[in-house]
């Protein structure tokens, strides 16, 4: 197992340099979302060495050079640089909402350099906007998501994102932003360019051919990527895993659920003992 040294660094990619932090001790897993990124790093894995990647666009991280920048596919090759710089053979990777799309994709192009894949709270495709047990169908077609996508700003950032923390029934959706704009590195242009290209999306018919261990994680009352979705995963790729959370929303890593921690430590901990 490779060592890799704690702290905070950057990776040389195609056109730039992309910002990462190394926490903890123990077997790595990196982690990533493409449109927000804790300024203190994702939440550690207890027993894992934790590598949060930031985005082109985000924290330390070179400005995006064009809209594609901001994309999922781009993430994902600029993810495989960093573990590359860090001089790692393989590690674990977990994403969470739209950093699970990133995981899919990345999974697809570079299964050699996973050992285990954590997808948290996300789905298959661009489909899950159209699911009716999700908020999106309502929040698309509200006026605050228009004006983002035609007028990126943080200002049309910052009213979409209230709308849609008051439909996930958030009592305090201002506060919950202006808290977010102190512990959080946002780019107001990041989530207009990616809803852009969001129908491009779309991972169903290749499912199957993920054969890396995957552990599929959902909140039973996620409104963002409902469980539905997960199933989906599930279903698609072989021999995954599907744990389902009651009473946790979207993103299981950030709500903690009673034993979420231990399911994910005990699976990381199989596939690497499986693997070797």
């Amino acid at each position: 197992m490779n060592a890799v040294k704690t702290g905070r660094g950057t990776a040389p990619v195609e056109g730039g340099e992309v910002a990462y932090l190394v926490v903890g001790d123990g077997p790595p897993v990196a982690t990533t979302h493409p449109y927000t990124t804790p300024k203190a790093g994702h939440t550690p894995v207890p027993g894992f060495t934790t590598i949060t990647v930031w985005p082109r666009g985000f924290g330390a991280s070179s400005p995006a050079r064009d809209s594609a920048d901001y994309g999922f596919w781009r993430l994902a090759e600029d993810l495989d640089a960093v573990r590359q710089h860090l001089g790692l053979d393989r590690w674990t990777f977990w994403g969470t909402s739209m950093g699970g799309f990133v995981g899919l994709i990345y999974a697809l192009r570079s299964q050699d350099s996973i050992s285990a894949l954590i997808l948290d709270s996300t789905a298959p495709s661009h489909h899950y906007k159209d699911d009716p047990t999700s908020l999106y169908p309502k929040a698309r077609a509200a006026p605050e998501f228009d004006r983002l996508i035609e007028s990126p700003s943080w200002e049309t950032l910052r009213d979409y994102f209230v709308l849609r923390s008051r439909m996930e029934g958030s009592d305090y959706p201002e506060a919950l932003w202006a808290e977010g704009e102190t512990t959080h590195d946002r780019n107001p242009f990041a989530y207009g360019e990616i809803m852009k290209r969001l129908e491009e999306f779309d991972t169903r018919s290749r499912l199957g051919d993920i054969r890396i261990p995957t552990l599929v994680l959902a909140g039973e009352d996620d409104l963002q990527c409902p469980p539905s979705q997960a199933r989906l995963i599930e279903g698609g790729i072989p021999g995954s895993i599907l744990k389902v959370y009651p009473d946790c929303g979207h993103g299981v890593i950030r709500h903690n659920p009673p034993g979420a921690h231990r399911d994910v430590a005990e699976f990381i901990t199989a596939a690497l003992e499986r693997g070797e």
